[in-house]
């Protein structure tokens, strides 16, 4: 059985060792590097700009994505870890969870205004693909509705302003109590 890349009429595509072999589709990570296997193009690898679930990617020729605009989000997200949380704070101190997708979407050329993690859950496009750079949203965590919010860094994992105790700091979108209060993900557009 014949898995991993396959190049077919010029053409690459990626066969599933865990899957039996069977063509993958979707988002694929393989190292460090991020591929789209459009399933509206029988599984092969995306190259150049795509459109897909509402946000332009680019990919390079050898399908690689290019990470230009997450790079920043994540980038700047980063450089807040272990930076304190205060309630209705927006940074560049301390944050709150929306404070702290704020400051990291504005600084980054987003024009999404300061809100509530509700008023942003309502603004998001929904998606079921998360990469780095998009939003995780929990609810029901100290109050019933969307409550809670971060940013994907991608294989489960995000950054969030958590609570008092911890500040700014990587959660796992798997744990335990994550997955009780999971909502969804989300994108902003520009």
């Amino acid at each position: 059985m014949k898995t991993g890349w396959l190049k077919d009429n010029d053409r690459w595509y990626y066969l599933d060792a865990n899957n039996g072999g069977s063509m993958k589709t979707g988002w694929f990570q393989e190292g460090d590097a991020w591929y789209y296997l459009d399933a509206n193009q029988g599984g092969s690898m995306v190259t150049g700009q795509a459109t897909i679930e509402g946000k332009t990617y680019t990919f390079a020729a050898d399908g690689k994505w290019s990470e230009s605009e997450s790079s920043g989000i994540i980038d700047l997200a980063l450089k807040q870890l272990g930076k304190p949380y205060v309630f209705g704070n927006s940074g560049p101190n301390s944050f709150d969870c929306s404070g702290f997708i704020y400051y990291v979407f504005k600084n980054n050329g987003y024009n999404i205004g300061r809100t509530s993690v509700a008023g942003y859950w309502g603004m998001v496009t929904k998606i079921s693909n998360p990469q780095p750079g998009d939003l995780v949203f929990l609810q029901n965590t100290y109050k019933a509705g969307p409550s809670h919010m971060g940013i994907y860094l991608g294989n489960g994992e995000f950054i969030h302003a958590a609570d008092e105790r911890t500040g700014v700091t990587k959660g796992n979108v798997n744990s335990q109590y994550n997955r009780e209060h999971f909502l969804g993900y989300g994108r902003f557009t520009k």
